[in-house]
């Protein structure tokens, strides 16, 4: 590793460092950013389960909410599969072969990768929380049904934000916009 970084000798060294650094952002975008959404889909399932047994007679609307709890859980770690997917299949290797500049790529690549998945990690972990205290809810007082709804999805999109904005960071890294400066 060493000597590739230092290209001593071996002609064209860079490029490949450039894409091993790709392929490996895009292991930890894909990595971390599903451990906040595992975690987060199995913690709303539980909540479910211990609501199910407490209110049975709810449980068509405690699912639904599981549901809809688990699929938005899901977002963030959709965001680290595309950034995965860029750098596995996409990522810009134009002048790669120059080793200043595959450093830079480097530091790019994995800046990516790392922003997208730990930026995942919270955000999901936050809209388990929102949809496991909706699913409870639901369970404790199921009148109050549309407006505990209502309020789970603004705190979810506010949850969500910072997700977006790891992904704006991570797109902008991709792009190689740090290194054109």
């Amino acid at each position: 590793f060493v000597i590739l970084l230092s290209g001593a000798g071996v002609p064209d060294a860079a490029a490949p460092l450039a894409s091993a650094a790709a392929i490996l952002a895009a292991g930890l975008s894909m990595g971390l950013s599903a451990i906040g959404s595992g975690f987060a889909d199995g913690y709303v399932a539980g909540v479910a389960c211990e609501a199910q047994a407490r209110q049975p007679e709810h449980s068509g609307r405690i699912t639904m909410t599981m549901l809809i709890g688990q699929a938005l859980c899901e977002s963030p770690v959709i965001f680290g599969l595309v950034i995965a997917a860029m750098l596995l299949f996409g990522a810009p290797l134009d002048g790669a072969e120059n080793l200043s500049v595959a450093i830079v790529k480097c530091a790019e690549f994995l800046g990516a990768g790392i922003a997208m998945g730990a930026g995942a990690i919270g955000p999901a972990l936050g809209i388990s929380f929102v949809t496991s205290r909706t699913v409870y809810a639901t369970a404790a007082r199921p009148e109050s049904y549309s407006a505990v709804l209502r309020t789970m999805f603004i705190g979810v999109a506010v949850a969500e934000s910072t997700s977006i904005y790891a992904l704006v960071v991570a797109f902008l890294l991709f792009l190689g916009v740090a290194g054109a400066a």
